[in-house]
């Protein structure tokens, strides 16, 4: 499935969809990642998208991602659970407009650190280090792991998101990255 999904990607941006960000859709997290975009849809209820099915609870996550299944509970400032059959313990603060996130995060360790002008995350072996173009809203920039001629990352927030408790922003950050 990711083989024929990076194909299908692959040709995209052979048809001129792999270039500036087009405009974003408003009611989801709009990721360009190594020339590959995806919109995450963002409700009440859920956030889906190609092989992103997870439904949004009071008290955590449950669904599946191409990561494995996620079912994550949040709860004083801690996201405890699984992604696929590795733990997820993250310890989530937020001082002022300031959010940040560290632990262990499918088995791996994992930070968050999320200000209106910028983004760093690390998560899987690469950071990002995404800096505001929209305080708050819409970030770009490099990720660790990328060779040099491959294009920004961006991101694009949607309201659904702004308005996510801090645990749940920290997760869908790390699921979605």
């Amino acid at each position: 499935m990711k083989r024929w999904l990076k194909g299908v990607l692959t040709a995209a941006v052979l048809l001129g969809a792999g270039g500036a960000m087009s405009e974003p859709k408003q009611d989801a997290i709009n990721l360009r990642v190594a020339r590959q975009q995806y919109n995450l849809v963002m409700t009440a209820d859920n956030v889906t998208g190609q092989d992103f099915q997870v439904s949004r609870l009071r008290d955590g996550l449950r669904g599946r991602t191409w990561l494995g299944v996620v079912d994550v509970t949040f709860k004083d400032g801690a996201v405890r659970g699984a992604l696929g059959n590795a733990p997820v313990n993250l310890t989530v603060k937020r001082e002022g407009d300031t959010l940040e996130a560290q632990g262990g995060f499918g088995g791996r360790p994992a930070n968050v650190k999320m200000t209106p002008d910028e983004v760093t995350v690390y998560v899987r072996d690469c950071t990002y280090r995404l800096k505001a173009r929209e305080p708050g809203r819409s970030y770009a920039g490099k990720r660790s792991c990328d060779p040099a001629l491959v294009p920004e990352t961006e991101l694009w927030l949607p309201d659904e998101f702004l308005a996510a408790s801090p645990e749940e922003k920290a997760t869908l950050l790390l699921l979605a990255l």
